[in-house]
């Protein structure tokens, strides 16, 4: 009997000491939290470098406004709007160069930078009716040119050079033809150009072979009538 206590007691206190240790574990590691829970916070590490094939930023609603991802196998960025509507396109045309597009937010471009063949850049401002309304661009020569159209689409301005690569102005009427221009010869003199509402020259006021000033005046089928000096 005596000896079936001293048994029990003996693994009472056995038991009683892992619990005891137990308890000073607990509390410790419980200590170790909450002072270290007090210590400055350390900046988050923020990764060098992310390598994904596309990312997207989305609303709180999961729409796309910004998407980065490739494009004729190229990188793009493009940005939308809460309609899902192009607001600005940077890709690359289908010969590699770079586009910048801008959109009205209803899926029509108001505004494209991009590359020309040959080299160089260009700028195209289009109407509402996504007609080019203003170019700026490049001649094959490598020189720069400006176009203006009306709302149709026609042209009404075009300001570039000759093939002798002097300055050459054209006007045109709202039906797209050449009422006037301001160029120069073959001889890099001026000359100015007027023209009847179906495009045959009427007017032509130059220098002759002397230097001197000539004008010359057309009928309506484009023959010659007179000019001064005679």
């Amino acid at each position: 009997m005596n000896n079936q206590l001293e048994s029990r007691v003996a693994k009472l206190e056995k038991s009683l000491r892992f619990w005891q240790i137990a308890f000073s574990f607990s509390f410790l590691l419980v200590c170790f939290i909450v002072v270290t829970s007090f210590k400055e916070d350390k900046p988050a590490q923020v990764p060098d470098k992310l390598t994904a094939k596309a990312f997207e930023v989305v609303d709180n609603n999961g729409k796309v406004l910004v998407s980065l991802a490739s494009y004729n196998g190229n990188g793009a960025v493009t940005t939308f709007n809460t309609q899902g509507k192009y607001l600005v396109d940077i890709v690359s045309n289908n010969t590699g160069f770079g586009n910048i597009n801008v959109y009205d937010g209803n899926g029509r471009a108001t505004v494209q930078i991009y590359n020309v063949k040959g080299g160089g850049g260009a700028v195209s401002v289009k109407n509402a009716f996504g007609q080019d309304a203003v170019k700026l661009a490049l001649m094959t020569s490598g020189s720069g040119h400006i176009g203006v159209n009306n709302s149709s689409g026609n042209p009404l301005l075009w300001l570039g050079e000759t093939t002798e690569r002097n300055a050459d102005l054209k006007l045109y009427n709202s039906g797209g033809k050449q009422i006037a221009r301001l160029a120069s010869t073959n001889m890099s003199d001026g000359s100015l150009e007027l023209y009847n509402n179906y495009g045959s020259r009427m007017v032509y006021v130059t220098t002759d072979v002397d230097g001197k000033g000539s004008v010359v005046a057309y009928d309506a089928s484009g023959n010659r009538i007179g000019r001064l000096p005679q």
